[in-house]
């Protein structure tokens, strides 16, 4: 009984000290939608390339690391349609149309920083780049500031 009154008592602390949840859904896809963005002015700006379509890998293997998340982008980022599909999928369609672009984007996203890769393949499925996107969380304006953009030719 003892133990019991000092859980009762102890139980409200608990759930009063814990923090908000962090990412929600709202926050991954606020996340994911700028770093699509900055990819997308980024990757125009370096590479001269204006895209009309994008198609990104939307891994689903049962890993939560790994696994893209449960999100719902806009349609339509920087002008330029997204569309999610498989990587069966996008293996089969890189090699039908070469031209097509498809990117395998990894990212992770916490209260303080948010990272993402974005590895893009284009003819035949051929790494073309790597665009690593760093983000810091300004706490005061609740959103994401754009630290650092890296790029790597393959």
């Amino acid at each position: 009984m003892k133990k019991l009154l000092i859980l009762l008592s102890v139980f409200p602390l608990l759930i009063l000290g814990q923090s908000k949840n962090f990412p929600t859904k709202k926050d991954l896809t606020k996340a994911y939608t700028q770093a699509i963005a900055d990819f997308i002015k980024e990757a125009n700006k370096k590479n001269k390339t204006n895209f009309d379509t994008l198609y990104f890998g939307n891994r689903k293997y049962g890993d939560p690391y790994d696994d893209f998340p449960d999100i719902e982008l806009p349609q339509t980022i920087e002008k330029t349609h997204i569309i999610l599909i498989s990587p069966e999928l996008g293996a089969k369609t890189q090699n039908a149309i070469k031209t097509r672009i498809y990117i395998n984007l990894i990212g992770w996203v916490n209260n303080k920083r948010a990272e993402f890769i974005f590895i893009v393949f284009s003819n035949g499925f051929s790494p073309q780049y790597t665009y690593n996107i760093d983000y810091k969380y300004n706490s005061k304006l609740k959103q994401f500031e754009l630290e650092k953009i890296k790029f790597t030719p393959h």
